[in-house]
This record gives structure tokens, C-alpha cells and sequence, in this order.
């Protein structure tokens, strides 16, 4: 089991550019420790940082797939190398 405090970044209160920037560099950050996954903590609101995370994955060519945590209050991606 990974340390959700290594694979996870929380969105709350970022702006949308703001999270696109952080989604990418801990992206970056997860592939350069060789974790299988990533979690982005987007909350529910109003959609626009879980709007944001599932565009930022669906462009990166390091996620395999990526589905909604039990409670759809985080995203989490399965990373390919």
C-alpha cells in the first residue's frame, strides 16, 4: 500500500490554473518515485477542479486510466512508464 501523503495533492482553494500546474508537477513528482499512482484531492463543489484533474489526466501520456475514489471527492490515476 502506498503513503497516501506522498501520492496525494489537494486542489482545495487553488484557482483552475493554479491546479492544472500543481496536477502536472505532482504528476512529475510520482513518476520520478516510481509509484503506480496518483490521488488529487479535487472536492465536490462545483465540478471545476474535478473538471480540471480529469483534463489534465486524459492529456498525460504517463496515466494509464483514472476513476473517482469512494466518495467522488478525489480522482485517482494508475500511472504507465
Amino acid at each position: 500500500m502506498l503513503d497516501d501523503n506522498k501520492i496525494s495533492i489537494d486542489l482545495h482553494g487553488m484557482r483552475a490554473d493554479e491546479a492544472k500546474i500543481a496536477i502536472e508537477q505532482h504528476l512529475i513528482n510520482c513518476l520520478n518515485n516510481n509509484f503506480s499512482q496518483i490521488r488529487i484531492v479535487h472536492g465536490h463543489g462545483e465540478g471545476v477542479l474535478k473538471k480540471i484533474t480529469q483534463e489534465t489526466l486524459d492529456k498525460s501520456e504517463f496515466v494509464k486510466r483514472y476513476y473517482f475514489d469512494h466518495n467522488y471527492s478525489a480522482t485517482i490515476g494508475e500511472l504507465k512508464y
